[in-house]
């Protein structure tokens, strides 16, 4: 399966993925050395940062994305990319956890206004009946390129000294750069699809007042909790609860990987309309509920089985993790109001967030301390959230979207 869109804006936004990913890439996969080690913190002081820095985001999600709604797409997007690369090019000579404190938390609002950009950008030029499909090649690019930086990590993990930790922070420093680049060569907001020109501005803090989508975004919050099983839960059930090797953590990531690189634009299909919404949503829900059974079973088998159905587990998580993906474009594209995208879309990353707030810690604790009923707690609550996202997306197509109206310049 091809992993590039035919040429156009599309290809242009995965190859800008793919480079801002290899960056993220190298930098995430050291970046707990780095702050240990060169920055000198403490774990309990990444977590204080790190804590710190995802409620600030999840605040100021909405008015940040607005400022997509305000300035223009692009705009927003690149600059919040090139903030990001201004507060990472400090992170090198970073020491103490003051200044860590303060260097964090800029750049993941930076992050959150690039973010929000990027959003309303794709939104605007790319053409509805191809956006679902183009971001889902964006994302196969995406986890490319985090593949690629993760691998090219293993170099200054391997040197080992302070000047090659700080050198994985500049790469992401100089790799935002060249993002920032890529982005200032696109085409303005608009310019491709005359219907995609800027709407009118629509009323500050507008999806405040939407009800139905703030209930969807609660449903996210749940659904989305598939990253924590992934990232967090899977492993510490892998070594503390089954007699797998540890080894087997490599062989479930590259499976995960392998699986969002070439299924993610097939997962993606019909999530460009509500019902198409609603349908992919739930086949996440019910993905992940269903990964539950082999995960828990895992720690009551031996050898070769255990591997198999934690394999089994983690491709089903996997393929919940592609739909839910594809389920989220469409809302954050497809249901907001196009005067409101930034607004709606900040609204929308607000359930990643609680989902990394909460997620972690609730999912790790029923799976590790409640045995098989916490295994069926899990499973129970993604099926309550796969049931309810139906009767939501009713309620949303029913209900008008807040009216756009004038606002001063």
């Amino acid at each position: 399966m091809a992993l590039l869109p035919p040429a156009g804006i599309a290809r242009s936004l995965c190859v800008q993925s793919l480079v801002w990913a290899f960056g993220n890439g190298v930098f995430t996969t050291g970046a707990a050395v780095f702050f240990l080690h060169p920055a000198r913190l403490s774990p309990v002081q990444v977590g204080i940062g790190f804590s710190v820095s995802g409620a600030l985001s999840l605040l100021l999600s909405v008015p940040l994305g607005g400022l997509a709604d305000r300035f223009g797409g692009r705009r927003t997007w690149l600059a919040g990319v090139l903030a990001e690369a201004f507060v990472l090019l400090w992170f090198p000579w970073l020491h103490g956890f003051a200044a860590f404190l303060a260097l964090l938390p800029l750049a993941a609002l930076a992050e959150a206004v690039s973010s929000g950009g990027r959003m309303v950008y794709q939104a605007r030029v790319l053409p509805r009946e191809e956006r679902v499909r183009s971001l889902a090649f964006v994302r196969s690019a995406m986890n490319v390129g985090f593949f690629a930086g993760g691998g090219a990590a293993a170099v200054p993990l391997a040197i080992g000294s302070d000047w090659a930790y700080r050198c994985m922070v500049l790469v992401n420093a100089l790799g935002m750069l060249a993002n920032g680049l890529l982005i200032a060569r696109m085409p303005a907001d608009g310019v491709l699809d005359g219907r995609c020109a800027p709407p009118t501005p629509a009323r500050r803090g507008a999806v405040w007042r939407d009800r139905p989508f703030l209930a969807l975004v609660g449903l996210l919050s749940v659904l989305s909790m598939h990253a924590s099983l992934t990232s967090e839960v899977v492993p510490l059930w892998l070594t503390a609860r089954t007699d797998a090797p540890r080894a087997a953590l490599a062989v479930l990531f590259g499976l995960n990987t392998a699986l969002c690189v070439g299924l993610q634009v097939m997962a993606s299909r019909g999530a460009d309309s509500p019902a198409g919404i609603a349908r992919v949503l739930r086949r996440g829900g019910l993905a992940v509920a269903a990964a539950c059974l082999p995960l828990y079973l895992a720690g009551r088998s031996t050898g070769w089985t255990t591997v198999a159905l934690l394999l089994a587990g983690c491709a089903l998580v996997t393929l919940g993790e592609l739909w839910q993906s594809a389920g989220y474009w469409g809302v954050t594209t497809e249901l907001p109001p196009p005067a409101a995208r930034g607004e709606y879309a900040g609204a929308a990353r607000m359930s990643y967030g609680l989902q990394h707030m909460l997620g972690p810690a609730a999912l790790t604790f029923l799976a590790l301390h409640g045995g098989g009923l916490g295994w069926l707690a899990v499973a129970g609550a993604f099926v309550l959230a796969t049931l309810a996202v139906g009767p939501a997306m009713t309620w949303i197509t029913a209900t008008p979207r807040v009216a756009p109206t004038t606002v001063p310049a």
